[in-house]
């Protein structure tokens, strides 16, 4: 179980549900992690369990988070391989109607904006990798078609649908360069999810190292682990 051995990997939302177990499992299959989270308590502790973690309290709200994660970065590594942007927020309403007028632009800066801000602090040193790779972690609630039949919790399926279009913008600037895909981790018991979610954090874990271990040809999809599914 050595198919990430050696791979350098920075990880958002590391320190709870599917980032706490893609840490685990990422780990056991010989990467080297930088995990950012808000909980200082819990990265420590993950220092502790794995040697090859290093965590960083931050908040990925904070536009120079970026800039102190590429220094981070360069002075460990000197470049890096894979971007898991996995850090979000949620909040359920029935409709625009029912959510604070403010939702929405949460909902961006956090599930979009946050993830534009590293990868452009981080590109260079992504460049400098090896078959470097960025995931996005989205949703099946931002597909189209979800959109179409569902209108509830819509800032949160917004966002997820604009974080898919800023895969497939980079995915295409960065063809040969980078490999871009989103990833729906499907729903689980998180803090996210909820306790009536079906699936457990450990699935979604398994789903991000089934495509972080795809070709590097492969970029530019919507992935529910191995599985291609559609925007």
């Amino acid at each position: 179980m050595t198919r990430l051995q050696g791979r350098r990997v920075l990880l958002t939302g590391a320190s709870r549900g599917v980032g706490r177990e893609t840490v685990e499992l990422f780990s056991r299959e010989g990467a080297e992690i930088i995990g950012v989270a808000r909980d200082a308590a819990r990265l420590q502790a993950l220092a502790r369990e794995y040697p090859g973690f290093q965590g960083i309290e931050g908040d990925i709200t904070d536009r120079n988070l970026g800039a102190r994660l590429a220094s981070v970065v360069s002075k460990r590594w000197g470049a890096l391989d894979l971007l898991l942007n996995n850090a979000a927020i949620q909040e359920y309403n029935a409709g625009f109607h029912a959510e604070p007028l403010d939702a929405l632009e949460r909902n961006v800066q956090t599930n979009v904006l946050s993830a534009h801000w590293l990868i452009h602090a981080l590109l260079p040193l992504l460049k400098q990798g090896r078959e470097p790779r960025i995931i996005n972690v989205s949703s099946g609630a931002g597909k189209l078609e979800a959109l179409r039949a569902e209108p509830n919790m819509p800032a949160y399926r917004l966002s997820k649908l604009l974080l898919n279009g800023l895969t497939i913008s980079y995915a295409g600037d960065l063809k040969g360069q980078v490999a871009v895909n989103s990833l729906d981790p499907g729903w689980l018991k998180t803090d996210l999810g909820g306790p009536n979610a079906p699936g457990e954090p450990a699935d979604g874990a398994l789903r991000m190292l089934e495509l972080a271990t795809k070709p590097f040809s492969v970029t530019g999809g919507f992935w529910y682990g191995a599985e291609q599914i559609d925007f």
